[in-house]
């Protein structure tokens, strides 16, 4: 006999927003993540593109991984780490495609059971002097 079943989680996966800011090309940016929720752990794939700044533009993709950690039943908190690639395009310069790693912190809070919202800060450690901090502020709304 074989028997299966579906167990109810208190998480969700979700669309999120991102309001950002890029230490090296020193100007604002916005993106969109798809969180990929389980009960500890998080996938979280992102676009993200920046404001253009003395005629240099940045768009990037990364491939994030989260391991959750509950404090209480409203917040999490989380190590960051994954993969990125990003695109550097103008002033003169060719464009120009660089591949890293990031590492960092979040943190969110269930506003409800729709939405959430949090702050994130990693480390682009991006191949020829790619690198930068990107501090973050998040919302997400719970599918």
């Amino acid at each position: 006999m074989v028997s299966g079943g579906i167990h109810a989680q208190d998480t969700k996966n979700s669309l999120q927003a991102n309001l950002l800011y890029g230490s090296k090309i020193k100007t604002a940016g916005f993106g969109l993540v798809f969180n990929l929720t389980g009960k500890k752990h998080e996938f979280s794939p992102s676009i993200n593109a920046y404001l253009k700044k003395d005629g240099v533009s940045l768009k990037e993709i990364n491939f994030d991984y989260h391991r959750l950690y509950g404090i209480g039943n409203k917040i999490k908190v989380f190590p960051i780490i994954g993969f990125g690639i990003n695109s550097w395009d103008g002033s003169g310069a060719e464009k120009e495609t660089k591949f890293g790693v990031n590492l960092g912190l979040g943190g969110r809070y269930d506003i409800n059971d729709k939405f959430h919202a949090g702050f994130q800060y990693k480390y682009s450690a991006m191949s020829h002097s790619g690198s930068q901090s990107v501090p973050m502020l998040t919302i997400g709304y719970k599918l």
